[in-house]
């Protein structure tokens, strides 16, 4: 028989103010098993059951007190805020795998082995297996949730790089441990049923003679059919459909997916950046012997995308020694050495030989229909001027179009066999009296370099260079050539000519008119041809009067002695130009 001050014993052990709700239920029920005991031992009274249910009502009133007064005494958590900042000393989880379960699997099924997979060729086989439940439903499923890298930007400069594309085996380039690899066009059968990858990876390196890491996220199922195919070729279909990657190292080759090797890589990257900004700076004068040494400074010092100096190097020329001066990071200045090498070359030069020549209305067109002309031999071949490499004939005469008479003005071509018979026409031109070579300018220019050739007058005028004050300045009426020979590799001349005449006009109270003609081509011509400009016109339209000395100032009768002619001439400029490659021993 238990007493009532046991049991009040018994309740007070079990009793605890900080209690959690589930070890009150708990001992609650100890304390009904307690007094059921005791109602058991003694008789079955009324002060029996009016106690236990005192007792009963108790615990649940102070269980409840209890939970209360524990959550009033914690402080709440403050909010969460909408952003966290990241702390550089953690490291957060590039990836999240997640278990997902399959609603239609039942666990308590039994598993069985229902799929193998098989692959042969003239070698071998090998053969791997997957597990799946009775009921046709596979495994639960590994699914990688990439998460959006934070890395620290301050090390990089410029826009983002793109990554490379990936490594293949089918695109790498072969090696010395290629040579105890299967041969390249080995034919493959493979047939997966949701086969384990790490399995599939295995049958690949048992057929090839490779060396496969998988990384330890390389997981899931896969199901393939291939019949006859490459293995090169199978193994990059594989690691493109599960979204895998690989990077080899000689014989070894490790597996992982693309955002794991691509992390890996901007890693390697930030890195190299990091420890460049750590690396001590190194210093090295250039004596540059062609180039002028202000003009690779800045080349060297362009700005954005065009910068070839690191953010902390710099460089300094010096014209009057033609010295440049760089600060920058060892290996950079072996990249700028290498550089400068191909910089400071000898440029190649040219001879621009011009012939401006001034003649009677259609001389150009005469001397091209003469250097044209080809004659025919007795066995039929035709003779004349010929040139080139080929020994084309060359038709330099102008030919209608559409029904229109042939132009007299534009541009040919004579070879550089032509040449030759075209400074014999000239000169017979001269003299004849037909025509005049005004002038016969040679300038030597560098390769891509523009020539300038300028001839004629400055015409004064008064002109208002203030408020009412005026003064003299003056208007050029010149001949200018501009010429800009480019080299090509066969040795051909690429021309850009632009031919300015300009002439003295009518006179106008602000002072004299100046007519202009312009011409403005590109051509390419061999080296030693000749280009011909014409189609340049001057007209002179005047009245000259000739007269007999003293006797033709007699009033009336000198008109006996005068002669009035009015005479309206019409002109040709023509410029003859022809480009020679200097060559440099």
């Amino acid at each position: 028989m238990m007493s009532s001050a046991k049991l009040a014993r018994i309740a007070r052990s079990c009793w605890g103010w900080g209690a959690s709700p589930g070890a009150c239920l708990l001992r609650g029920a100890r304390l009904a098993r307690v007094f059921r005991v005791a109602c058991v031992s003694r008789s079955p009274n009324a002060w029996c059951l009016r106690h236990a249910r005192r007792v009963c009502l108790g615990l649940v009133v102070g269980s409840v007190l209890s939970v209360g007064i524990a959550r009033a005494s914690t402080p709440p958590l403050p909010p969460l805020p909408d952003h966290m900042l990241r702390d550089d000393a953690v490291a957060l989880p590039r990836e999240i795998a997640v278990e997902v379960p399959n609603p239609f699997r039942d666990d308590s099924a039994e598993t069985t082995d229902v799929s193998k997979a098989s692959a042969s060729s003239a070698a071998g086989a090998s053969a791997a297996s997957a597990e799946i439940t009775a009921d046709g439903s596979s495994p639960p499923t590994q699914i990688s949730t990439p998460t959006r890298d934070v890395a620290a930007t301050s090390a990089l400069e410029g826009p983002p790089t793109p990554l490379p594309p990936l490594p293949r085996l089918g695109s790498a380039p072969k090696t010395a441990a290629d040579a105890n690899l299967a041969a390249d066009d080995k034919a493959i059968s493979l047939n997966f049923q949701r086969a384990e990858l790490g399995a599939v990876l295995n049958a690949f390196a048992q057929f090839t003679g490779l060396n496969i890491v998988a990384s330890e996220r390389v997981r899931g199922a896969v199901s393939l059919r291939l019949d006859k195919v490459p293995w090169r070729t199978a193994f990059d279909t594989l690691l493109d459909v599960n979204g895998l990657a690989m990077e080899r190292h000689g014989n070894v080759i490790w597996v992982a997916p693309q955002a794991d090797l691509a992390a890996r890589e901007r890693q390697r990257f930030e890195a190299h950046a990091r420890s460049a900004d750590l690396e001590p700076l190194a210093s090295r004068t250039f004596q540059l012997h062609y180039a002028r040494a202000e003009d690779v400074r800045r080349l060297l010092t362009g700005s954005g995308n065009q910068r070839v100096l690191s953010k902390r190097g710099a460089a300094t020329a010096d014209p009057r020694t033609n010295l440049l001066f760089v600060t920058d990071l060892e290996a950079r200045l072996a990249q700028i050495a290498a550089l400068l090498g191909s910089v400071d070359r000898p440029t190649r030069q040219v001879l621009i030989e011009a012939r401006i020549v001034e003649g009677e209305h259609g001389f150009s067109r005469n001397l091209g229909v003469r250097l044209s002309m080809a004659a025919t031999s007795e066995d039929g071949s035709a003779r004349g001027l010929t040139g080139g490499k080929d020994g084309a004939v060359y038709d330099l005469s102008a030919r209608p179009i559409a029904g229109f008479d042939a132009a007299t003005a534009g541009l040919t071509l004579f070879a550089a066999a032509a040449t030759r018979l075209l400074n014999i026409e000239l000169s017979a031109l001269e003299a004849e009296g037909r025509g005049e070579i005004v002038s016969s300018p040679r300038v030597v220019t560098a390769d891509r370099m523009k020539a300038v050739v300028e001839q004629g007058t400055e015409l004064p005028y008064q002109a208002k260079v203030g408020q009412g004050v005026s003064g003299v300045q003056f208007r050029r009426a010149t001949l200018k050539l501009e010429v800009e020979p480019q080299i090509m590799p066969d040795g051909r001349v690429v021309l850009d000519l632009d031919v300015a005449k300009d002439s003295v006009g009518e006179q106008t109270d602000a002072g004299p008119a100046i007519n202009t003609k312009h011409v403005q081509t590109r051509v390419e011509v061999e080296d030693g041809g000749t280009v011909s400009i014409g189609g340049i016109y001057a007209t002179d339209d005047r009245d000259d009067v000739t007269r007999v000395p003293l006797l033709g100032k007699i009033p009336f009768l000198g008109a006996l002695f005068r002669h009035r002619a009015h005479r309206d001439q019409r002109s040709e400029l023509a410029v003859f130009i022809t480009p020679r490659v200097v060559q440099i021993n």
